[in-house]
């Protein structure tokens, strides 16, 4: 008797050893998942996304904007975010791409100071198979998933129509329209909204170009355009970007000058649409660019590109054209 106890004991033991060695059967009712709260059963949790974000410069308010709503919107899908400023430094955005492939991000969104100097850094990123995402400037590279834009020509020729309407009512008795452009020579999508401009302005037989100049996003380089200028007399300054036209208005207000429609194609926050609601003498219209659009549109292009699916080389958003009249409908 003593001696079936003893050999009874023995495969308990051994069959307690085994047990701990493997997988328990998924049948077991202790092995089930937890259920999460409204009772459905919980998904294992996934790795949260890393994406890396190289921006042309924080020293703009639609970028700023920008760099906002990916903190916001990755912080609300759960997202680890590092958002870099390029600082309009090609040198600089190199480095910051460098690291983050060295830091093994799962994405990189990207808008280029240099479209040409940035590709060697891309060049890297498709070595280390981490996909890249451009937003507002397209960079000619097989590797880039999509560009996250707008028509470019399409938003020139909406504030040229604005441009045309504000002529016919504002200065159709003049002998010569006096026409700044603080344009977007050397950006070529930037050009695009310079052509498209234009090509509104066409009809305009008795407009006159008396300074066009590429300001670099640069408001102190905007205001001295206007102030080598103004004794001519300005009816109309075109700014490519919104800082190049907020120099200009902080030149024409200096100079206290005479009526001037300070025009802006491509913008978006607080500065402008408090200047257009307040009916600002000089600050006219604006293509308005959502920030939160943007951003939204990169984060869904990165989860399609991690997830194997196809995306659009060119992935536009929604413009708008916002003036004293409307300017409330574009307010958050």
């Amino acid at each position: 008797m003593k001696k079936r106890l003893a050999l009874v004991l023995v495969a308990a033991f051994a069959c307690s050893l085994l047990a701990g060695c493997g997988q328990p059967p998924a049948s077991t009712p202790a092995q089930q998942p937890a259920p999460a709260s409204g009772g459905a059963a919980s998904t294992p949790e996934k790795q949260a996304l890393r994406i890396g974000v190289c921006l042309f410069t924080k020293n703009d308010e639609w970028l700023a904007d920008i760099a906002d709503q990916f903190e916001k919107q990755c912080a609300a899908k759960g997202y680890e975010v590092n958002i870099q400023d390029g600082n309009q430094e090609n040198e600089k955005q190199v480095q910051q791409i460098e690291n983050f492939i060295a830091k093994q991000y799962d994405a990189i969104v990207l808008s280029a100071a240099d479209v040409e100097g940035i590709l060697p850094a891309i060049d890297k990123c498709q070595e280390a198979g981490i996909p890249v995402v451009a937003i507002d400037t397209p960079i000619d590279h097989p590797w880039i998933s999509t560009c996250i834009s707008w028509d470019n020509a399409k938003s020139g020729q909406m504030l040229g129509e604005y441009a045309l309407k504000y002529i016919q009512e504002n200065l159709k008795d003049k002998e010569s329209i006096n026409l700044i452009m603080l344009d977007g020579t050397g950006y070529p999508h930037l050009e695009k909204r310079d052509e498209g401009f234009l090509k509104a302005l066409e009809g305009v037989e008795n407009l006159n170009l008396i300074a066009r100049q590429c300001t670099n996003a640069n408001r102190e380089l905007s205001a001295n355009v206007i102030n080598n200028n103004i004794a001519k007399g300005i009816d109309i300054v075109y700014g490519v970007v919104d800082n190049h036209a907020w120099g200009a208005v902080t030149a024409l207000q200096e100079a206290k000058a005479e009526k001037c429609a300070v025009l802006s194609c491509g913008g978006f926050g607080e500065e402008p649409f408090t200047a257009l609601e307040n009916d600002d003498p000089y600050y006219k219209a604006i293509i308005v660019v959502p920030p939160a659009n943007v951003v939204s549109e990169s984060l869904a292009a990165v989860e399609k590109v991690l997830a194997g699916e196809a995306v659009e080389p060119i992935t536009n958003i929604e413009i708008g054209l916002a003036t004293h009249e409307n300017v409330k409908d574009f307010m958050e």
